[in-house]
């Protein structure tokens, strides 16, 4: 953040090749490339250039996002001068999957501050050009005073002169330095499952010396965004995800954070390049955060009024404003707090083990920006702004999967996070959360929270607890999976003695879910006939991703309701011999039942159950048996009923030892009472609904993103009926999956849409 230096022989120690001699000494093992390494790497006095590349993705910018088709992103190929450098230019040559947008070309400072163009795509007119000639895009840029005009055609960009002289120190200065960035605009062409490979060439003289620096981005997935799951297990992976606790304010034990070296919180510390683990962002432990900002100095904060003092996250009350500072010597909950480099890099890596093939994962960190004074202007002065806002990317072995767009300083932590599925055999990954913005005044951030949470299904089983049924006779259960997305369909019937250990009925299968109401639902049933051995026994349903892992006890998902089942060998009536007729219809919106039976004698008591989705149902009430000599036709009217469609059966206790017995279900309602949600899906400028509703009443309507920000709202007073109705406005609304919820009358329901261009 403010004046900024790395090791150089720390540095040298780790980039270069070692070999440990039989003395115990290390050799370095000094080559071509190594030299070069050294001369452009980032030392003290003796730092000649410093270079970095990264890229914002203009089209999730704000909140974050994957790499879409058709997503704009900005290059940023950054340098820091700090030795008198000649004949300096840029050259990027363009591969598939990515369109150059015209007039994007330009030289900006550390904060995104426009200093040179843009340029035009017309040779000889500007510093910079866009060419295609040879059908090889490509754009070339000369830097610095006495640059000249480039010419057009592919021979130019074979050209080796034509770059002006930087000297360190101006403008764009940077303390004593000189900073800036070459920007460029892409459009994203790349199929979906594509991973696309950004590159540049920055060349230069030095001392009389050509050299050039080439940047070679590992890769960027290009994957449509999914929304975060809500029903998700597993969500700590490793025990540093939260950064453990202590009573300390800095913990002793170092995280996996490669290119940065850990310190102690203090009034200088961490400076650039470097990192610490504490429960209190002060400089020397004081819990109070009311104290002055710069300019008015505050030892109490670090760089002597800069930083923001704060807890960590970890079990906060409020996840947006977070924990207090820990007060010293107390237990508190520690956090990363990284003084992002110059140059974008990995400011954390795990390697994640023993996950399941073909699962979906949410990959998230909470993350704050800590320093709202830390900018500077053009000419190095201290500006009192935010200066240069963190972006983090997210990485999957090496490849971008996901940015988390700039965050903003409100004094707020934010939760940035993706889907990820991995492959048909794929068990284990390495993660990377990597400083994807340019260094300099700002860049201070803390991280924690760390999660890898496995999307898990909901398992709704019928009956859901205890199933009755007579020897001899068939038995029906089933189970009713629903799944925020739809790879959970190989399932397996299981059967127990105990409850606790279980094994495979064998009854095994797949299925095709189906999207109702944002849920991916199917229904699977079994039927079997009961023998004596089966009184007492267990059973529940057990769904994974793959038929393999409904072998893995941590890839399978077994978490329905057992059924508990009972067998009865001797006075057992079968009910349909029994109950002659159960039937109901809706009269003056009230719901009556009907129901006759032919041997009175066989029972005591009658309850009436309810359901509002045909599979929990609640007892409404008993009704005494009134014996007569013939059938009899029993009445039951509901006081509960209101209108919307609604399930009905008959419990029939019995007179004697024997099993309690069921009626069939019924379902009251109609069409016109149900609220209905229509909406044009995918839309692109306009949302336009269709909208049912069973009675007058006051409807509201909230569509948000995928991270459950609010996009846009509606409530209207609706009469009973179909209306229309129309979002306004959600033109500009990026493109990717929404959620829309409706409420009417205490009936709340669930919508995924989908918007595109």
């Amino acid at each position: 953040m403010r004046n900024f230096y790395n090791d150089v022989n720390r540095f040298l120690f780790r980039a270069i090749p070692k070999i440990r001699l039989p003395n115990g000494r290390i050799f370095l093992l000094i080559t071509a490339v190594n030299l070069a390494l050294i001369f452009f790497s980032s030392s003290t006095k003796a730092q000649k250039l410093q270079f970095s590349y990264s890229y914002i993705n203009l089209s999730r910018n704000n909140g974050g996002g994957t790499l879409e088709q058709g997503d704009t992103i900005e290059v940023h190929a950054l340098v820091k001068v700090n030795s008198t450098t000649n004949n300096f230019y840029y050259i990027d040559t363009f591969r598939t999957g990515t369109q150059y947008i015209n007039k994007s070309l330009k030289l900006i400072t550390n904060e995104g501050i426009l200093f040179r163009g843009p340029y035009t795509n017309t040779p000889l007119d500007d510093l910079g050009e866009y060419d295609i000639s040879g059908g090889i895009p490509r754009l070339r840029v000369n830097i610095g005073t006495g640059a000249t005009n480039p010419n057009s055609g592919i021979v130019n960009f074979g050209v080796t002169t034509g770059g002006g002289t930087v000297t360190p120190g101006s403008v764009p200065k940077f303390y004593g330095t000189t900073l800036f960035i070459v920007a460029y605009q892409l459009l994203i062409t790349a199929n979906y499952g594509d991973t696309i490979h950004l590159t540049g060439n920055y060349y230069l003289d030095t001392a009389g010396i050509k050299r050039s620096f080439r940047f070679d981005y590992a890769g960027i997935k290009i994957i449509k965004n999914q929304a975060l799951c809500t029903n998700f297990s597993g969500a700590g992976f490793t025990a540093d995800s939260s950064f453990k606790s202590g009573n300390t304010q800095n913990r002793a034990l170092p995280a996996i954070v490669p290119g940065y070296v850990k310190v102690n919180m203090g009034l200088n510390s961490p400076q650039d390049n470097f990192y610490a683990i504490a429960n209190n962002t002060s400089s020397n432990g004081t819990t109070n955060n009311a104290g002055p900002y710069v300019p008015t100095a505050n030892a109490n904060r670090v760089f002597n009024g800069f930083w923001d003092i704060i807890g960590d996250h970890t079990g906060a009350l409020n996840p947006v404003t977070g924990n207090l500072p820990t007060p010293s010597g107390q237990p508190g909950g520690y956090m990363l707090v990284v003084n992002a480099a110059y140059p974008t890099g990995e400011a954390y890596r795990d390697t994640i083990k023993n996950v399941c093939p073909n699962t979906y994962y949410e990959f998230s960190a909470w993350v704050r920006n800590i320093c709202g004074k830390c900018g500077i202007d053009s000419n190095s002065v201290q500006k009192y702004n935010p200066g240069v806002l963190p972006n983090l990317s997210y990485t999957i072995n090496d490849v971008d999967y996901f940015t988390t767009g700039t965050i903003v300083y409100n004094q707020t932590w934010v939760k940035r996070g993706f889907i990820y599925k991995t492959g048909p055999t794929e068990t284990q990954f390495t993660i990377t959360i990597k400083n994807n913005a340019a260094g300099g005044g700002g860049n201070d951030w803390v991280l924690d929270d760390i999660k890898l949470a496995t999307c898990y299904p909901n398992l709704i089983m019928n009956p859901s607890d205890t199933a009755s049924a007579c020897q001899n006779f068939p038995v029906n259960l089933s189970d009713t999976v629903k799944s925020y997305f739809n790879n959970y369909t190989n399932w397996c019937w299981e059967k127990s003695s105990d409850g606790i250990n279980w094994a495979s009925t064998g009854v095994c299968g797949t299925k095709i879910p189906v999207l109702i109401n944002g849920l991916w639902v199917y229904v699977v049933d079994t039927t079997f006939t009961t023998v004596a051995a089966d009184s007492g026994k267990y059973y529940r349903l057990k769904v994974a991703t793959t038929f393999s892992n409904l072998s893995n006890p941590n890839c399978a998902v077994d978490n329905s309701q057992k059924i508990f089942l009972k067998v009865y060998s001797s006075k057992c009536t079968v009910l349909s011999k029994q109950l002659l007729t159960f039937t109901g219809n809706i009269l003056n919106e009230k719901a009556i039942l009907k129901w006759s039976v032919e041997s009175e004698d066989l029972f005591k008591e009658y309850e009436i159950q309810k359901s509002t989705d045909g599979v929990h149902f609640l007892s409404l009430g008993n009704t005494t048996l009134i014996k007569t000599a013939n059938n009899s036709i029993h009445i039951f009217y509901d006081p509960d009923f209101n209108s919307a469609l609604s399930y009905y059966r008959l419990r029939l206790l019995s007179a004697s030892n024997s099993p309690d017995l069921y009626s069939k279900v019924i379902a009251l309602g109609s069409k016109n009472s149900l609220v209905k949600i229509s909406a044009l899906n995918p839309f692109k400028k306009s949302l336009k609904i269709d909208i049912t509703v069973p009675e007058d009443g006051k409807i509201s309507m909230v569509l948000y993103d995928i991270y459950g920000r609010e996009a846009c709202s509606k409530a209207m007073q609706l009469s009973k009926g179909t209306t229309k109705a129309d979002f306004e406005n959600v033109e500009n609304l990026s493109n990717g999956i929404y959620i829309l919820k409706t409420l009417f009358n205490s009936i709340s329901i669930k919508n995924k849409l989908i918007k595109t261009d």
